[in-house]
């Protein structure tokens, strides 16, 4: 048995799995390709956080092929201790666990049965530190939560690093950094865009070719929260060298900063140009983005974002700040700009010059079809999947 441990928030009530959408499309997935049977493990979603749930779907539990268990949590994410046997003795009956949550409860219960982990991270110290002080005031208290949050690093995420047999790093900033912890690693590109979800290449040269005799398009679509620069699409959208550019922003997300995304909409006379709607279904979201141009993209953080790739999978090249993840992802894929962190001005004139230059967006809608087109959501999978295989079937653990 493969028991897969995950930090994302779920509910089995009254025989109906209430999850992420993309948490089921890929167990799915995961139970179609290693041929196991599979436990996937996760914190209790208490109903009335169904909405903090971007896409929640409810999924008869007879029809999921893979069982569920859920498990109470403290305040600092780990079991409450009536959970840590249970959950101890399902871990011994496994032949790997596959792990990104649940704290040292996991790693403690894998090294004392025996059973190896493959451990997912998906954002180093520098990203951690970053989240954790966006939304804090004052020096005593951003000075404390970094703090907190290097200790935890230090005595919770090094250890559970060290101890994995392999791991699994979403990104390229973390790949780089676990580096000095454990060499075991491997890299991959998390979104959920699939082969058949990709825009054909006739689509896509037929869509630039209309975009010559229309407004072009720039869209976003996510959290609209601090720690995503939700803010700074709307002062892009107002700095004064987009004022006689022809262009339309669409915005899709709900989250705190979206009352003062509106306000400033407002206030600047943009409420015919710039529309900020409610998130919509991932197919849908995927049908919207073929009809833009560009995705703008102001994430001041380095963590992983499947953003990206969904993005340019629609064949939209990206106008990103320089975090670490998209600098080092557009350098991979030379499939849009780089901008200064938290610089809506800079991003603004980087903007009126991509749309003033059609042939250079064209290139770089191609160039972004062609990596996603690399690395879609089977490519990435097949990649994890095989070293999961490998340990998970080999006669010695």
């Amino acid at each position: 048995m493969l028991t897969m441990v995950h930090a994302n928030p779920a509910r089995l009530q009254d025989g109906v799995f209430y999850v992420d959408r993309k948490f089921h499309t890929g167990m799915q997935e995961y139970v179609r390709c290693l041929n196991t049977p599979i436990l996937a493990v996760h914190p209790h979603l208490s109903p009335e956080y169904d909405a903090s749930i971007m896409d929640l779907v409810a999924v008869p539990e007879s029809e999921l092929g893979y069982r569920v268990k859920t498990v109470k949590c403290s305040d600092d994410g780990g079991p409450l201790p009536e959970e840590i046997a249970p959950l101890r003795t399902e871990i011994a009956r496994s032949k790997v666990v596959y792990c990104g949550g649940l704290g040292r409860a996991v790693r403690d219960a894998s090294v004392q049965t025996g059973v190896p982990y493959i451990g997912i991270v998906e954002k180093g110290l520098w990203t951690n530190v970053a989240l954790a002080t966006y939304r804090a005031k004052g020096i005593v208290r951003k000075t404390w939560r970094i703090l907190h949050t290097a200790g935890h690093y230090f005595t919770e995420v090094v250890p559970f690093v060290r101890g994995a047999r392999l791991l699994h790093c979403n990104g390229y900033p973390v790949f780089n950094e676990m580096a000095q912890i454990n060499q075991n690693r491997l890299l991959y590109l998390d979104s959920r865009l699939h082969d058949s979800m990709l825009i054909t290449p006739a689509g896509l040269r037929d869509r630039l070719a209309r975009r010559r005799s229309r407004v072009p398009r720039v869209i976003f679509s996510g959290r609209l929260e601090p720690e995503k620069g939700a803010l700074d699409i709307i002062k892009i959208a107002c700095q004064p060298v987009l004022r006689n550019v022809p262009c339309e922003f669409i915005i899709y997300g709900k989250g705190t900063q979206r009352a003062a995304m509106e306000r400033l909409v407002a206030e600047e006379g943009l409420l015919r140009t710039v529309k900020i709607v409610d998130p919509i279904p991932f197919p849908q979201l995927v049908e919207a983005s073929r009809e833009c141009d560009i995705f703008l993209c102001c994430h001041p953080q380095g963590d992983p974002s499947c953003t990206y790739l969904e993005s340019m999978g629609c064949g939209l090249p990206i106008l990103g700040y320089a975090n670490a993840m998209w600098s080092a992802m557009q350098a991979d894929s030379g499939a849009g700009l780089v901008t200064g962190r938290c610089a809506p001005a800079e991003a603004a004139k980087e903007l009126r010059k991509l749309l003033a230059d059609p042939d250079r967006l064209d290139d770089l809608s191609l160039r972004a079809h062609s990596f996603a087109a690399k690395h879609t959501f089977e490519a990435e999978f097949a990649r994890r999947t095989d070293s999961m295989k490998e340990l998970i079937f080999s006669n010695t653990v």
